[in-house]
């Protein structure tokens, strides 16, 4: 299987404090709750193992809508951690909609407010 390589992006890396005020209050509102102790395990703290793609397919499905650039267009200033791969950045929402990842990408907003997600396939999801 090949991967294709992410793209330079030009944003901070997000630091341990944006992580954790991200990380555990996404996995404690989105992910399923049949999964919490697998999420917790793998990213609180993340583990070397562990792709931010793996959360992202953990999430209760329920809470998942299609995503409508028009809905969150009030958001785009909202700031966040952008995690792709093994990769964690602190940007805006609309500076994550905006950039190429050729694979499983997720923003989630500080304090998980809401939550974006780009599959490598299938539409992206909005989760409120």
């Amino acid at each position: 299987m090949t991967t294709r390589p992410i793209p330079k992006i030009d944003s901070p890396e997000a630091s341990a404090a944006a992580l954790e005020l991200s990380i555990k209050p996404f996995i404690d509102r989105f992910v399923a709750k049949e999964r919490h102790d697998k999420a917790i395990a793998a990213f609180l703290p993340k583990q070397p193992r562990a792709h931010w793609g793996d959360l992202a397919h953990m999430i209760d499905s329920g809470r998942a809508t299609p995503l409508e650039k028009s809905a969150v267009a009030p958001w785009n200033a909202v700031r966040g951690v952008f995690l792709i791969e093994d990769r964690s950045y602190s940007m805006a929402l609309e500076t994550a909609l905006a950039l190429y990842a050729p694979g499983d990408s997720l923003f989630i907003s500080y304090e998980a407010t809401f939550a974006v997600i780009r599959a490598a396939t299938g539409q992206p999801l909005l989760l409120t």
